[in-house]
């Protein structure tokens, strides 16, 4: 994993935003219906380009790439 300040890369930005973006609908925070309709236009113009919308949670991956399990010492 590389960690990067946004500022260096326009990618890095809309990455930024667009998880931004995500939570806030997710989350619910937007009291303001005026605010929820905003963001989710904005979400419409993103969504057909998202490919899953999955939570990496470390220690309860699957798959080739997981952790391995823990062994117990011997």
């Amino acid at each position: 994993m590389h960690f990067a300040p946004s500022k260096a890369s326009r990618l890095l930005q809309a990455a930024d935003l667009i998880a931004y973006l995500h939570r806030r609908l997710v989350s619910g925070q937007d009291g303001d219906p005026r605010a929820r309709r905003a963001n989710e236009k904005l979400w419409s113009y993103v969504a057909p380009r998202v490919a899953h919308q999955h939570c990496w949670i470390p220690g309860q991956s699957t798959g080739p790439l997981a952790e391995p399990a823990p062994t117990s010492p011997t």
